[in-house]
């Protein structure tokens, strides 16, 4: 396992990354495990070293959560951090995604969520998707960093 020193220094060689939903809930609702390593992404993003993109896929499950939680600051509070969030761009899911959507889902067998979530990655040209998810290790066309790795 890496340091959380070690996690900034390694997505500010990385340039542009990705998010899978789970950072973002990690880090605002400060889980007690994972929130300090996804507080780690943010502020690297925040402080510019790297760019950061996310489907618009992140914001539909995020509000679904909050919505069946009847929290309607903390859903304005999500909507707020995805859409204005300095360094971090929400990708819609276009024709371009649909299709490497496709062929990751062909190729490695991925949930049609996580192969959109890596599909904007891929079209978006990030160079890394950070996520939770060790099953998503198996996909090789870009560096999946497993966030339960840097603690």
């Amino acid at each position: 396992m890496g340091t959380l020193k070690a996690l900034a220094a390694h997505l500010a060689h990385t340039e542009r990354i990705a998010l899978d939903t789970g950072v973002f809930i990690y880090a605002f609702e400060r889980h007690p495990r994972f929130g300090a390593p996804a507080q780690a992404i943010f502020q690297t993003l925040e402080e510019g070293r790297c760019q950061g993109i996310a489907s618009v896929l992140a914001l539909g499950e995020i509000l679904t959560g909050v919505r069946k939680a009847q929290n309607p600051e903390l859903l304005l509070r999500y909507r707020d951090v995805l859409t204005r969030f300095p360094n971090l761009t929400l990708l819609d899911a276009d024709v371009a995604v649909m299709e490497a959507m496709a062929d990751l889902r062909a190729r490695y067998g991925v949930a049609t969520p996580d192969a959109i979530h890596l599909a904007t990655a891929l079209v978006g040209c990030a160079h890394a998707f950070v996520t939770n998810d060790l099953r998503l290790r198996q996909v090789k066309d870009l560096e999946i960093i497993v966030m339960s790795e840097w603690e």
